[in-house]
């Protein structure tokens, strides 16, 4: 059975827990057995783990869950910069991640895509749909 590791900043306590508990509730419905890794730091730092696990012991794929604010532009530049370049080097090293990260202007907007049924705005359905698909393909590209 394949792993898949969910990495959830836990920042926003409530809305993180939210946005995990409907993630978890579609792996529970798939092929893929999961674990868990809360992160008790910002999204900011959900890179630096996903890449810890896969250089000492891998999964098959990994989920990368996080809530960015807005509300300071320079900071929020940095932090999405930061996210779209490590995310493009996991490509290019093959790493299969799905992109479960969202940014809003306010606790209230982020609640709102957390719990939407759109998976484009709750990004955690888009991300394990990604996920499940990078997985799939590299274990066909095998045979």
């Amino acid at each position: 059975m394949t792993k898949i590791l969910i990495v959830a900043s836990n920042i926003h306590k409530k809305l993180a827990a939210e946005q995990l508990a409907g993630c978890e509730q579609l792996i529970k419905k798939s092929r893929h057995d999961y674990q868990v890794e809360l992160v008790e730091a910002g999204t900011y730092e959900l890179p630096f783990v996903i890449n810890s696990y896969h250089s000492t012991k891998p999964y098959d794929g990994y989920i990368a869950l996080g809530l960015v604010l807005k509300s300071n532009p320079d900071h929020y530049g940095y932090i999405l910069s930061h996210i779209k370049r490590c995310f493009t080097e996991f490509a290019l090293r093959q790493i299969p991640v799905g992109n479960g990260i969202i940014s809003g202007d306010s606790l209230d907007s982020l609640a709102a895509m957390v719990a939407s049924a759109d998976p484009c705005l709750s990004a955690y359905p888009s991300a394990f749909r990604a996920v499940d698909y990078l997985i799939g393909l590299k274990d066909k590209l095998r045979r």
